[in-house]
């Protein structure tokens, strides 16, 4: 009766709004009439915050909050259900489905089985959820379990949305037939009941799999078909959707035309934005940023690529702040849950147990029945107790892993060959199997492997991206990639037909190895001999954690190597300051004295009358004074000089540098008869400029000094670089050096080879001295009567000088 009073003021109202502008006034003046007091308060406030929720956001969530108040004051759990229900739905509409789980795991707690309906949808929904994290198992699971309450218990009911979502769970798989026969049936089941929102679904899914099959213009013309309908049935993010996909087909080969991908994709822009479809509008920056950067229109593809790491951070921000809220929520659900399955599960016992007492008596023949039953049950037992006994190894084997890491002197190819021989037993696979991927050509080669002695070997294999794309993007996003068969999986035919068959391996498990969002390699674990495997849930996360330990054994072994080589260098850093000092104070203390002492009697000498024999001698005296002092000046000068700090290398201009030093040298350069090449394909490298600029300076100088009077002098400069060092290169045509005789002597102080050249065989020994405390080294090829090359070599990284100069010395 109250029922049938209900839908009358319900008439009645809709009949006295009828000239307001929408069902939505419409219901909220229904509502103004009704008291707090009466269930069809909550009802209606849900069905106010449904329809709005598909055009304003921020007032649905009003009405669901009112909803979810008054339903707990009212003790109407229906009412309270549903309330719940619409604000998981709202985080789902918005791209945050990790939130929108929390609460579908709270409306399980409640007895949502009493009500069919709620229960349909509810599954539905978390369905959805893990079809969006890609949990393409559990996805299904709870798609199925909503189709099939639906039809055996809703028989008014057509799942149009749930037969949708089962195709889009299909075609995530790669399984086109089946998601093009479960849209079929969406778009039927829409189109006899006039349900446009599931039209929509049934068109732009058939699009979808048309544009799977590489059939584009079909693709085209069915997702423009779903733009109308939902555009009708104002379904803002599923025409959201369909604007972004249809961007996607104008852009394949078979149409290629930008422009109406870009009119697309500002609509995608403008509508996710007016209906903080964040999710979305973050893909269509995405997409944006591509497009213009490929036509080089940089200013622009520069405010996508802002615009998109902005409003990614966002997202994640949104994850964060809710997730101790989420964690709880699902804690508490779980545990309800548990415990109503524990309770479910004695009942279940309880109750057989009477009907075998009431069979044994009133039967003979039931008492098989009876054993049957008390077997089956012993045997779930059995499989209860041998699944905690396998978590338990599992468990053991990660805690020992974990324990080795922790281990001071960690061998990390020893540790990843430990980690693949145990964990693989523990798995009970066939083989297991360690891929690093060589940055250089971008391809990834077997790095460690652990099988059955009866298995097929596998050979030294490489592969790269380009040969097996979807491979490589499997691991994308993804902790774990599990295929029971390969064979059947249409997504690695290429890979299955190249290597997996030859090899009899029909099962994967792989785990992606990320150091910093990188992707370096991935671990893969095997069934061969055509054996199909379930992996389940278990094992996959075993297998993501087999792969994070991996990580952490990588990221501590770089730092233990980065260690030792910062102690060596400090340890050789302090003897060499050591040595220097030492020699210094002897020069200073031992000669500058006695020194001193000659050029003061030298110029007493010369202020004594005596006859010009006497006065040339004195001067002479003098003159090797000076020179001698000049000798330990220079010395001094250069022992005395501090090597530079990281904090003083800087970027600099070869090109600029040497044309500075060939300033210095422009007098000397231009009394000989001189050509100088330059050929600088490294234009710029980071180091300490008085350095580096007086090592140059000396190699040239040198050239000039010692070049043959009668041929015309040729001066190369080279820069060039491989993949760790940069190199600079001096070379000339030249008098030479006899490498064979003053080889062990060529960069020591004071060693001459040319007597006939002025000079004091200190400049190589500077040219040393300056590239050691660049951290580089330096190399000479000499030929008398030739010409000379002395190459400079320097680190990109400071990091690889230890393990270079223990290699050179």
């Amino acid at each position: 009766m109250r029922s049938f009073l209900f839908l009358l003021l319900v008439a009645f109202k809709c009949f006295q709004l009828q000239a307001q502008s929408s069902e939505i006034d419409s219901l909220q003046a229904v509502l103004s009439e009704l008291t707090v007091n009466d269930t069809a308060y909550v009802d209606i406030a849900n069905e106010i915050a449904f329809k709005l929720s598909l055009t304003d956001q921020k007032n649905s969530s009003y009405y669901i909050n009112l909803a979810i108040s008054t339903a707990k004051d009212l003790n109407y759990q229906r009412g309270l259900l549903r309330a719940i229900t619409l604000k998981g739905n709202g985080f789902l509409m918005i791209g945050l489905p990790d939130q929108a789980l929390s609460y579908y795991l709270e409306v399980l707690s409640y007895k949502a089985s009493e009500y069919p309906l709620e229960y349909v949808r509810l599954h539905n929904n978390i369905g959805e959820v893990y079809r969006r994290k890609e949990v393409f198992d559990s996805s299904l699971k709870y798609f199925d379990k909503a189709l099939s309450l639906a039809l055996e218990k809703l028989s008014q009911y057509q799942p149009v949305i749930i037969y949708s979502n089962l195709g889009e769970v299909s075609l995530m798989q790669g399984k086109v037939n089946d998601a093009e026969s479960y849209f079929k049936q969406c778009l039927t089941n829409a189109v006899n009941t006039n349900h446009l929102r599931g039209q929509g679904y049934g068109y732009h899914g058939l699009a979808e799999c048309e544009y799977r099959k590489g059939v584009v213009q079909n693709a085209i013309r069915l997702m423009k078909k779903a733009i109308e309908v939902r555009s009708e049935a104002n379904h803002q993010r599923g025409l959201i959707q369909s604007y972004l996909k249809l961007g996607d087909y104008f852009l394949t080969n078979q149409v290629n035309n930008p422009d109406s991908a870009l009119y697309y994709w500002k609509l995608t822009e403008e509508k996710a934005d007016e209906n903080q479809a964040n999710d979305l509008l973050d893909e269509t920056y995405n997409r944006l940023y591509s497009l213009y950067l490929e036509d080089r229109d940089i200013e622009k593809a520069a405010y996508y690529l802002d615009m998109h790491k902005s409003l990614g951070d966002s997202l994640r921000n949104a994850e964060f702040i809710s997730s101790v809220e989420k964690m709880k929520t699902a804690y508490q659900a779980e545990l309800i849950l548990a415990e109503n399955e524990l309770l479910r599960q004695e009942q279940e016992q309880h109750k057989a147990e009477d009907e075998a007492r009431l069979i044994v008596i009133t039967l003979a023949f039931t008492i098989v029945l009876g054993l049957g039953f008390a077997t089956f049950q012993y045997r779930r037992r059995q499989k209860s107790r041998i699944e905690a006994e396998r978590d338990a190894v599992l468990t053991k084997s990660l805690l020992e892993f974990s324990k080795y890491l922790n281990e001071q002197d960690l061998d990390l190819a020893q540790f990843i060959d430990t980690l693949l021989n145990k964990s693989y037993e523990v798995l009970r696979c066939d083989r297991a199997t360690y891929w690093h991927l060589d940055e250089k050509s971008n391809s990834l080669y077997l790095a460690g492997i652990c099988e059955r002695k009866d298995s097929t070997k596998i050979p030294k294999t490489r592969f790269t991206r380009d040969q097996f794309p979807k491979f490589f993007d499997d691991f994308m996003g993804q902790r774990t990639v599990a295929v029971s068969q390969i064979s059947k999986d249409k997504r690695l035919a290429d890979i299955y037909e190249q290597y997996f068959k030859p090899f009899g391996i029909e099962s994967i498990l792989n785990a992606p190895i990320l150091i910093d969002g990188q992707f370096v390699g991935f671990i893969s674990y095997t069934m061969t001999y055509n054996q199909v495997r379930d992996w389940d849930m278990q094992e996959q996360r075993y297998v993501g954690s087999i792969a994070d330990l991996i990580v952490a054994a990588i990221a501590k072994d770089k730092s233990n190597r980065l260690e030792i080589e910062k102690e060596e260098l400090i340890k050789k850093l302090r003897i060499r300051n050591k040595s220097l000092k030492e020699f210094n104070s002897v020069i200073s203390h031992n000669l500058r004295e006695p020194l001193t002492q000659i050029i003061g009697f030298s110029d007493l000498l010369t202020d004594i009358p005596s006859d010009a024999d006497f006065n040339e001698i004195v001067a002479r005296i003098s003159d090797a004074s000076n020179r001698i002092d000049r000798v330990i000046k220079e010395l001094s000068t250069v022992l005395n000089e501090e090597d530079p700090k990281p904090s003083d290398f800087r970027e600099l201009s070869l090109e600029r540098l040497i044309k500075e030093v060939l300033d210095l040298l422009k007098i000397e350069i231009k009394n000989v008869n001189i050509t100088i090449e330059q050929d600088l394909k490294v234009k710029k490298l980071k180091s300490y400029r008085p350095f580096l600029s007086d090592a140059i300076y000396h190699l040239l100088s040198n050239s000039l000094k010692f070049a043959e009077p009668e041929k015309r002098l040729h001066i190369k400069i080279e820069s060039y670089e491989d993949d760790y060092y940069k190199f600079i290169k001096i070379s000339d045509n030249g008098r030479g050096i006899n490498l064979n005789k003053f080889a062990d002597k060529l960069f020591k102080m004071y060693q001459r080879y040319h007597m006939d050249v002025e000079g004091r065989g200190i400049g190589l020994f500077i040219v040393k001295n300056r590239v050691t405390s660049l951290n580089g080294l330096i190399h000479v090829e000499s030929e008398e009567g030739v010409g000379s090359a002395f190459t400079m070599e320097f680190p990109k990284e400071i990091n690889m000088l230890a393990s270079k100069n223990s290699q050179d010395h």
